[in-house]
Order: structure tokens, then C-alpha cells, then sequence
């Protein structure tokens, strides 16, 4: 007996709605995603919808050049946010905290406050427009408080995001690296700023004989490569980045090495306790969080 006309309408549409879907799929999928670009290490964001310039608030969708990679072909430990901290002090760039117990914690910024203004950037990893996970500032080789200095003073910091979506999972560090003016000058970027950002972390990450965390003791040594042209700035005109401030397009790719790491994670917290009593540290900390305040609202007056 054949089955009722209204049976036959429903999987006559069910028929058509699964052609429909696949020949939708077929049309479809070559359009979806462009395939992620392997630069060795890292992939181009550009090759994916990403693009090297930021994202900086109310700019009108100017940007600052992310112009150094660490390249996830370095060790490992590096690609972990500790791991990567700890070799940005090594470079004298960010500051490490105990709390009231003693714990240990790294940071970028003045006693781990925000006082800079956030940007974003896309990595075409698949993550889209997402905001930078840290600002790190050169810390005049004082991991507690040089970042406070630089805060107020003004000097070399970068911006962080990781290469770690769906669509480009490199594990790599993206940086936006500048040189910027003090607190009173509202942080604004130097004359060739961009540059001069960028090549200062290569200086200091390549010094011969390598780096050395002042934490855990673990010592690194740097390879660095240039990278530019088409794919990178070579299609970026001055009028699409922050403050106008033109650049030279090339992007530092560093490549990091764990030469000597004596220091366990377990000892790690024993290591930091040594820079200083606790509840002396956390008193001076909190001290020193007030005198920032006082200078800045001075320094802003």
C-alpha cells in the first residue's frame, strides 16, 4: 500500500532540503576559510583575514605594527604564558609580584594595574578581533617596581597576543613593540617609535652570550631573521597606522633557546622569596602603588 500523499510530500522536501544542503556545502566550502599560511613557525595573519596592524581604540581603525613574532619553533616552555614571561624579564621587559603569602606572579605592569589604554588585534587564527592578553614594560632591571618607572617616564613596551585559534595554532608570540613618551605626555609614540620599539627587544634579546631570568635562573639565547614585503607592510600605508608614524615593514622573527634551566617549578616560589620578605614586599608594594597614583594624578594636573 503506498504511503499517504502527505508522507510522500514530507520526504519528497526532506529529499530536497538535503540536496540543497549539500550542493550549499559543495558551493560553500572553498569560500569558507582561506588555509592559513606556514611562514615557519608562525602562520600570516594576512593569509587568513588577520592583518599586522592592531586594532586601537577610537582611531578610526588605525593600528600599530606588530612587528616581532617569537616563533613557536622555540623551546617549548616558551610557549607557555610563564614561559614566556620569564624570558621577557630576562630581557629586563615586565615585573614579578608576591602576594601576602609569598606566592609569586608575573606582570607587565605597575604592580599589575592597568594604565594603558587596551588594544586588539586579528591573528587569522580563527579568533578573530581579540584584545591584546598583556602590556609588558621595560623595567630598568628592577622586576618589582622599573615597570612603574616606565609607566611614568615613559620607554620601550610591547603588546602580547599568542597564535593560538582553530585555524593557526602556532603557539607563537605576536608583539607590538614601540617606544613611547611619559605619563604627561599621555604615552604618545616617539618619532620612529615603531621601529625603534622593535629593534631595541632584538638588541636585547640577542646580546651575546644570551639572557638570564632573574626569577628562575633559566638562561636563554635568541636567533633572530627579518621578514617583510608583500603579505606583511608592504601594502600598509602611513595614514592606516596610530599617530601617523611611518615604519620600515619588517617584521623581527625570534626564535628562543633554553640553554640552562637549574631552577625547577617546584623551587621556583623558594627563588622569588629571596628578593625579599613577604609582608615586607607586600607593604612596600602597596606603598609604592600609592606614590604611582599620587605622581600620576600630578603629572595629569
Amino acid at each position: 500500500m503506498p504511503p499517504p500523499s502527505s508522507t510522500r510530500r514530507r520526504r519528497a522536501l526532506l529529499g530536497l532540503v538535503l540536496v540543497a544542503s549539500h550542493a550549499s556545502s559543495a558551493l560553500a566550502s572553498p569560500l569558507a576559510k582561506r588555509d592559513a599560511v606556514d611562514e615557519g613557525g608562525y602562520y600570516n595573519p594576512t593569509s587568513n583575514g588577520g592583518r599586522w596592524l592592531t586594532y586601537a581604540a577610537n582611531s578610526g581603525g588605525t593600528g600599530e605594527p606588530i612587528n616581532v613574532v617569537v616563533s613557536g619553533d622555540s623551546d617549548e616552555v616558551v610557549h607557555t604564558a610563564d614561559g614566556f614571561y620569564d624570558w621577557s624579564l630576562s630581557i629586563n621587559f615586565g615585573s614579578y609580584l608576591l602576594d601576602s603569602q609569598g606566592v609569586g606572579s608575573y606582570a607587565g605592569e605597575c604592580l599589575g594595574q592597568t594604565d594603558g589604554e587596551r588594544q586588539a588585534a586579528n591573528l587569522g587564527d580563527g579568533l578573530g578581533i581579540r584584545n591584546q592578553t598583556e602590556l609588558y614594560r621595560e623595567n630598568f632591571q628592577d622586576v618589582t617596581y622599573g615597570v612603574c618607572k616606565e609607566s611614568a617616564q615613559g620607554g620601550y613596551h610591547y603588546r602580547i597576543w599568542q597564535q593560538v585559534g582553530p585555524e593557526a595554532n602556532s603557539s607563537a608570540w605576536f608583539l607590538a613593540a614601540s617606544e613611547e613618551e611619559s605619563l604627561s605626555q599621555n604615552h604618545m609614540i616617539v618619532p620612529n617609535g615603531y621601529d625603534l620599539g622593535r629593534d631595541e627587544v632584538v638588541r636585547r634579546a640577542t646580546v651575546a652570550g644570551g639572557t638570564t631570568s632573574p626569577i628562575t635562573n633559566r638562561t636563554y639565547e635568541v636567533t633572530a631573521q627579518n621578514a617583510s614585503g608583500p603579505g606583511y607592510f608592504a601594502n600598509v600605508t602611513t595614514s592606516e597606522i596610530n599617530h601617523g608614524i611611518a615604519t620600515d615593514g619588517i617584521v623581527a622573527v625570534l626564535t628562543v633557546r633554553v640553554t640552562s634551566d637549574p631552577v625547577t617549578a617546584k623551587s621556583i616560589s623558594a627563588a622569588s622569596r629571596a628578593l625579599a620578605a613577604p609582608s615586607a614586599l607586600v607593604l612596600a608594594q602597596g606603598t609604592a602603588l600609592a606614590l604611582f597614583t599620587t605622581l600620576a594624578l600630578a603629572l595629569l594636573a
